[in-house]
């Protein structure tokens, strides 16, 4: 069933924000709520957000943080988990089972390893802790339709030691078992989220397939035969081999003459120098630039870096995915964009927007690169010749636009901003005026507050942008900085909505700028007692707790040069900080 709700992660350089909204019958849609993420600093940490029964739902990020919430704007940050290494933790929610499981590489006694951890969806209890094995690429996590995870993992960087295969983990026991493909990698150093696709619904792997390079020559023209293999996820049988595009000089904008003959003289069997065949290989697979198994169909689409998409036909399970047909090469040629098609994308939840390739319907494709392409696919069927084109029609997606009240859009939006207009970000007597123009604002709030919301944005003539916690950081040490600071934090203790003002639904106003006044000067602790004793602690204490009450102890509470001063800030304190 098709929930009538969406959540949502738009960009944004100020903070990483999730949007609940629904979608509505002109196109647009209709904000319900929206939530800062305080503890994300990218819109990309985010791994999944995805509901998991018709009010509830799970948002997890590459940072370690699994968040839970409902659609009546309840949001609980559930763990923070400590997460090490490049890429960050990986999450799985299986609606089926009603478990969430998230995978990362984590500390363990003096070193690091893989962890797996699992949550029952019905009361968030912990039913899964394992160690697994080394060098897992954790973003590979998949589950099969028997419960067992697998992991796929290409071992050895060495061009002529390397092998693959799937890490198969049993949730109950933990054991872990390793099945080898019978078959090369693409390349050592290739990076494999684009050209490896499963399909956990018919526990099914597409892959290329690289152990031999079918090639042949007419009229001067080398042209090579890119193929695919696909896996049972169950046996680790290679269910089939299969060429499914010859590349040739039509091909030459993004694999020429030069590589595919170094291709052609290395599966002949010539000697060939070990770099530039690694980077022919990785030049050769990064051609496919996606794969993405049809969820309502035995399909598979493929898409080239060229923009030619290909469907691929399998047999049913019974049949054992045979390949039954392919499509022939479909070319999408831009419409007149008179014809306006609504983004299908700006009806769906976050984790879709994940894939490269995108079924919407039985007539629209999406492809996702830096832009959404979506394909008119209605014409696409079973061709007999692998060689014949298809061109078809396609509209660029556009961003739905956001219905939302005038409260909503003072609390959410740019237009909300307090924006400070300077020459240069890097010459400091524009910093100390950026600071006047602040300064200026605060002498008389009630003029530029918006609804409850005093949140700065610095930006110069080159475009260059600084929230207020980087924009006080840079301008901190300058003469008179600090003195302006001050008068605008004077400025709002005197207001008298005070306490209900903020600078993001996680900070009172001119939290960023109490912060640093406080751990560059002592001096300024009598201020930042005066401004903690005014604002909602209940709502924006936990920051001045972890961040400014931490770097007023770290700095000035070890000192006995600061002792008196130090003590006498501690006792002004309101209860709620002591």
């Amino acid at each position: 069933m098709k929930l009538p709700f969406i959540l949502h992660i738009p960009s944004s350089p100020l903070s990483v924000e999730l949007q609940l909204l629904s979608p509505l019958s002109d196109g647009r849609n209709a904000l319900h709520w929206q939530h800062e993420l305080s503890e994300l600093r990218s819109e990309h940490d985010i791994s999944l957000a995805e509901f998991y029964n018709d009010n509830e739902f799970v948002v997890a990020a590459t940072t370690g943080q699994i968040y839970k919430g409902n659609v009546e704007g309840e949001l609980t940050l559930f763990t923070s988990l400590q997460v090490m290494g490049i890429d960050g933790g990986k999450g799985w929610l299986d609606k089926t089972r009603q478990e969430f499981w998230y995978a990362i590489t984590a500390p363990m006694d003096d070193e690091q390893g893989d962890r797996l951890y699992g949550w029952s969806l019905r009361d968030w209890s912990l039913i899964g802790e394992m160690q697994l094995p080394e060098y897992l690429d954790i973003q590979q996590l998949h589950r099969r339709s028997d419960g067992n995870f697998v992991f796929y993992h290409k071992r050895s960087r060495d061009l002529h030691k390397r092998s693959q295969g799937f890490w198969v983990i049993n949730p109950v026991t933990a054991e872990a078992e390793y099945h080898a493909l019978n078959s090369l990698p693409a390349a050592g150093r290739f990076k494999i989220r684009n050209m490896l696709a499963l399909c956990p619904k018919r526990d099914l792997a597409l892959l290329p397939f690289v152990d031999a390079l079918p090639y042949k020559e007419s009229d001067g023209e080398l042209q090579l035969g890119f193929q695919l293999q696909l896996i049972d996820l169950n046996s680790f049988n290679t269910l089939w081999v299969k060429t499914l595009r010859w590349l040739g000089n039509d091909s030459e904008q993004m694999l020429d003459i030069d590589i595919r003959q170094t291709l052609k003289a290395y599966f002949a069997g010539e000697a060939v120098d070990d770099d530039e065949l690694e980077d022919a290989l990785e030049e050769w697979v990064d051609t496919l630039k996606g794969i993405r198994f049809s969820d309502n169909e035995d399909a598979c689409w493929l898409c080239w870096r060229d923009g030619v998409l290909r469907k691929i036909y399998l047999s049913h399970r019974q049949q054992d995915h045979q390949l039954a047909a392919m499509s022939a090469l479909v070319k999408p040629a831009q419409l007149n964009e008179s014809a306006d098609w609504p983004n299908p994308l700006n009806q769906v939840a976050f984790h879709q927007y994940a894939y490269h390739l995108q079924s919407l319907s039985e007539q629209q494709l999406a492809v996702i690169n830096f832009d959404i392409k979506v394909v008119d696919i209605s014409k696409v069927k079973p061709c007999d010749n692998e060689f014949e084109q298809l061109v078809v029609g396609y509209q660029d997606g556009k961003q739905a636009e956001l219905v939302m009240s005038e409260v909503y859009r003072m609390a959410y939006t740019e237009e909300g901003l307090n924006v400070i207009n300077i020459d240069y970000l890097a010459l400091p007597e524009c910093l100390l005026e950026g600071l006047q123009q602040m300064r200026q604002r605060t002498a008389c709030l009630a003029e530029h507050v918006k609804g409850s919301r005093l949140e700065w944005l610095i930006e110069d003539r080159d475009g260059s942008k600084r929230t207020e916690a980087e924009f006080a950081a840079m301008a901190i040490e300058l003469p008179t900085a600090a003195e302006l600071m001050a008068l605008m934090v004077e400025d709002l203790c005197d207001y008298g909505d005070a306490c209900s003002l903020r600078s993001s639904q996680h900070k009172a106003a001119l939290s960023d700028i109490v912060a640093a006044l406080a751990e560059f000067d002592i001096a300024h602790l009598p201020l930042v007692s005066r401004y903690l004793n005014t604002i909602d602690l209940g709502r924006f204490g936990d920051f001045h707790i972890q961040h400014t009450l931490a770097v007023i102890q770290q700095k000035y509470g070890q000192s006995l040069f600061y002792k008196l001063k130090y003590n006498k800030f501690i006792k002004s304190l309101p209860p709620q900080l002591t």
